[in-house]
Parts: C-alpha cells; structure tokens; sequence
C-alpha cells in the first residue's frame, strides 16, 4: 500500500512505535521502582526520654549504629513521648527507666520504621545488656498484621479518581455542575465500599470505620476534582498530563508502603504535597490514631487536600465561564 507524501513509511512508523513504547515502560518501572529501591531511613523522627547520662548514651548510640538515619528530639519522660507518637510528632523512641530500656512504636505509622526501630533497639539493648521491653502505641490489627492491606490501596485509589475524572469529561464536557455533583457522589460511594473492604475482607482496620471513611472521601474528592479541573480546562491533554502527574508522581512518592521519611532525597516531602501523599498520610492517622484524631500530620494532609480541591473547583468553574462567553 502506498503511503501519503506527509507519512513515514509503515517500518519506521513500527520503529517509533516500538522506541515510544520503550521509553514509556522505563519511564513507569523507574518512577515505580526507584522509590522502593533507594528506601532507607533518613532523618525520621524519633524521640528518647529519660535522665540525661541515658539519653546520651542512646544518642551515642544512634549516632555509632545508625548515623544520619534519625532526627532525635529529646523528651522530659515516658509520658510526653507517648503523646508525641500518638499526635504522629515522631514515628516511635526509647525511655530509659530502671528497668531497662523501653521501646515506644507506631507500627500502624510504618511498618517499615517499626522494623527498623526495633532491630536498632535490640542491638542496642544487646550492648548494654540490660533487657529491652517494647510497647506497640498504634499496632496493626491482628487480621493485617503487616499492613499489606492499606498499602495496596495506593493504585487503586489513584484510579478510584482517575477513571471517573476521564468519563466525565469525555461524556459530559461542558456541565460543570453534573461533572462535580457526579464526582463528589462518586467518591462516597466509593469511600464506603474500599472501607468496608479493608474492615471485613482484608481485616486491615479494627475500628475508626467511619474516619476512614471520611479520609478516604476527601482523598479521592480532592484528587478527582483536581483531574477533573484539568480536564475541564485544558481539555484532553490536560487530563492526559494530570493523570500522569498522578500515576508516576504521586503514587510512587505517596509513602504509603513505607513512610516519607523513607524516600531519595527531598522526594518524601514533595509527595506530602501531591493528593495521594496527603490521602496516605491522612487514612494512616484515621485508621491507626482515631483517638487522636486529627494530628499533627493528619491537620496538614488536610489542609494539602483543600488546596488541591480548590484548585479543581476553580479550574472548573473557569472552565465554565469561559465556555458562557464564547457562547455568548
């Protein structure tokens, strides 16, 4: 078949086919994979308590066993630590007491630094040997007890905005107010039914249904409306770019599966500000902090959404008045 003057020649077509193609699978197994392979503790706070010839000596040992890993702040006893762990303020700490060392986790805050805590604090406990007794502030329920659960919440989450933001602008462009209404009715429902999953299928939270519940629906409010926004605007090519902001952005930079803290370089904190950075932080505290609810991390997860809500509200509505005037 012959081809037109301004086409190239059916072989290269399939060769830029198979180079874009390329370019696009590495693009996506990197964003994917570098996070979790370039994870490791940097500066994560923690917290230590007790009289000060111990919380030197612990610092010392911090400082010889896991240099540059943890932000220490020191606390004036037991209780004052276990009140920053649960307003989120630190991941976890150590207390020494007369009884020996006191390791105080959050495991439902990170698994990943649980883990590392506790290996940190039974080698140090080994080398004093003094015996360690560790106490769990915010464990993971028994039915989840690794968290797999709400971790694997991260993609779909991302869809549960995506997928309905490209619907709505594909078959109702230029209604604004039934895109939204749309959107915000999708995200209760679909709220409610990942909840219910992660209470009775996956047995990933205990309690808090309803907190839960209300994370999740800001989460998947403020992200939808943002790609709606995009979409409303820009048309096509702006949900195109939003939905891969979302997919190779921000979920591999929410932190869900480890922690923030945990992430390359200053990529941990740039996700915080991206939706899905701020839904993971904020479903972490109402599934596994309800008594404390909100925190301190939860407080700016929030305020992260509402910005990005607004945005999306703001996109539409120029959007829409835009459309009035070419009309017009």
């Amino acid at each position: 078949m012959a081809t037109r003057p301004h086409e190239a020649p059916a072989p290269a077509q399939a060769v830029g086919i198979v180079v874009v193609l390329t370019v696009v699978l590495a693009v996506i197994f990197v964003a994917f994979a570098l996070p979790a392979t370039k994870s490791a503790p940097r500066d994560v706070p923690i917290g230590v308590a007790g009289p000060p010839p111990a919380i030197t000596a612990i610092e010392s040992g911090l400082a010889r066993n896991a240099p540059g890993s943890f932000a220490v702040t020191t606390y004036d006893d037991r209780d004052s630590l276990a009140d920053a762990i649960r307003n989120r303020e630190v991941y976890g700490g150590l207390s020494a007491g007369p009884q020996g060392p006191t390791l105080l986790l959050a495991t439902g805050a990170s698994p990943m630094v649980a883990q590392a805590l506790t290996q940190l604090g039974t080698a140090m406990a080994q080398n004093t040997g003094m015996p360690l007794h560790t106490e769990d502030l915010a464990p993971l329920p028994g039915g989840d007890p690794r968290g797999v659960g709400l971790a694997a919440a991260a993609l779909p989450l991302t869809l549960a905005a995506l997928l309905p933001a490209i619907a709505l602008v594909v078959l109702f462009n230029g209604r604004p107010g039934l895109q939204t209404t749309t959107m915000i009715g999708f995200a209760a429902v679909a709220s409610l039914t990942v909840t219910a999953l992660l209470r009775y299928l996956f047995g990933s939270i205990e309690q808090h249904f309803w907190g839960v519940t209300a994370a999740l629906f800001v989460g998947i409010t403020a992200t939808g409306l943002a790609l709606l926004g995009l979409g409303a605007l820009f048309g096509r090519v702006g949900l195109g770019l939003g939905a891969a902001a979302a997919i190779l952005l921000g979920n591999p930079l929410s932190g869900i599966n480890s922690a923030p803290e945990l992430l390359p370089g200053g990529w941990g904190a740039f996700g915080q500000l991206l939706p899905q950075g701020a839904n993971a932080t904020l479903l972490r505290s109402a599934a596994y902090f309800g008594d404390s609810f909100p925190d301190q991390r939860a407080s700016t997860a929030l305020v992260v959404l509402g910005c990005w809500a607004a945005a999306g509200a703001l996109m539409i509505a120029v959007a829409w008045l835009r459309q009035r005037r070419s009309r017009a």
